[in-house]
């Protein structure tokens, strides 16, 4: 794809990250990794198992055993509660861009509070509501309630399981496990089975490489995928329909795939190839209209295409902010954006142009 080849930024992703030159933004980075580091109380016990520490961190609670020596996902302390509400707060801006918010709350101030109240549209959401969401999902064989949080029910899920997200960075892990694996393939694997979900059970809440857990390893392949806990829930009192939360699951990943190829292979090509692979495993057209005009409209929130749509002053400023929680969840380089944008949106329009003239046959 000509157009993106002599892309610029594609250099020292990690590096870029710690060393921003604008002094405001090198503030904000910094408070970002500190909170980061301190949020993820645990991550996934791979080390005994798979001879690897996974990079798969644990938010909003840490696992630890029971006295019966079951696995819990341990809701409880101090940590646990600011993350929680923490990440309500942050999560407000997330899918939505307001190009001038003062203005708004002079002309429109009905529309303003609207915005903000009843709060964000997902949220990391309390114990009961995790296990609303579990079952929901169908995954009751997996997890479990518990006192202090979530029970993982087979501990093997965490401590043998291969997280989409290490198998992505099994170039930074240096593990031969994970480098045997065929990443397009789980990627594609990882696209249908969330097309399953999303037919049989509904939008999932929050679909990141780190969502998706492969129970078993079979050759050069990796089978048999599952949710992570999922913990991130849609605000019942928010009116939001069922394909926008659908599209907002498949959002979340198609950007964050794309950054994580861009980061590990340094290449637009093999970048352009991972978004083929999604939205050609996914398969429903609806949803990929509907993904198209989500980022053509400015969702998700991110640093690097401000211009684009024509934000206030105001808005520019508080960018960097407001895009501070998509910065953690996603590790985007505010120089990828825009060109990423790009990418996805010409993507889906060669999957919806291919499926109407095969349609036509």
């Amino acid at each position: 794809m000509n157009s993106f080849e002599n892309f610029s930024g594609e250099e020292d992703f990690l590096e870029k990250k710690e060393n921003q030159e604008d002094s405001k933004e090198g503030f904000i980075e910094k408070i970002r990794f500190f909170v980061q580091s301190k949020m993820r109380e645990s991550c996934l016990p791979t080390k005994e198992a798979l001879g690897y520490e996974s990079t798969v961190g644990v938010y909003g609670g840490k696992l630890n055993y029971d006295k019966e020596n079951r696995m819990v996902f341990d809701m409880r302390g101090i940590i646990s509660k600011i993350d929680q509400k923490g990440d309500a707060i942050l999560r407000t801006y997330d899918e939505h861009t307001v190009k001038d918010p003062a203005e708004m709350l002079r002309r429109h101030p009905r529309w303003f509070f609207k915005f903000l109240i009843p709060g964000t549209k997902r949220y990391r959401g309390t114990s009961e509501e995790i296990m609303e969401n579990i079952k929901r999902l169908g995954l009751e064989k997996e997890y479990g309630s518990h006192k202090w949080g979530i029970e993982i029910n087979d501990p093997d899920l965490y401590k043998k399981g291969r997280p989409l997200q290490d198998i992505y960075r099994s170039d930074l892990i240096e593990n031969n496990d994970l480098k045997e694996i065929d990443r397009f393939e789980a990627l594609a694997q990882s696209s249908k089975y969330i097309r399953e979900i999303h037919d049989q059970n509904g939008a999932i809440g929050q679909v990141l490489p780190s969502s998706i857990i492969f129970q078993e390893k079979k050759e050069n392949s990796v089978v048999r995928p599952v949710l992570n806990i999922p913990d991130i829930v849609y605000n019942s009192k928010k009116q939001t329909s069922e394909i926008d939360k659908k599209t907002t699951d498949l959002l979340d990943f198609t950007m964050s795939i794309g950054i994580e190829e861009l980061r590990r292979s340094e290449d637009w090509n093999e970048t352009q190839r991972a978004i083929k692979v999604i939205l050609n495993a996914y398969q429903d057209q609806n949803i990929i209209q509907f993904l198209k005009s989500f980022i053509k409209r400015g969702r998700l929130t991110m640093q690097g295409d401000e211009g684009k749509f024509d934000l206030s002053k105001t808005s520019k400023l508080l960018r960097p902010l407001t895009a501070i929680h998509n910065k953690a969840r996603l590790n985007f380089d505010k120089n990828t954006t825009s060109a990423l944008r790009e990418l996805i949106i010409n993507e889906c329009d060669i999957y919806l142009e291919s499926r109407r003239n095969s349609e036509s046959l």
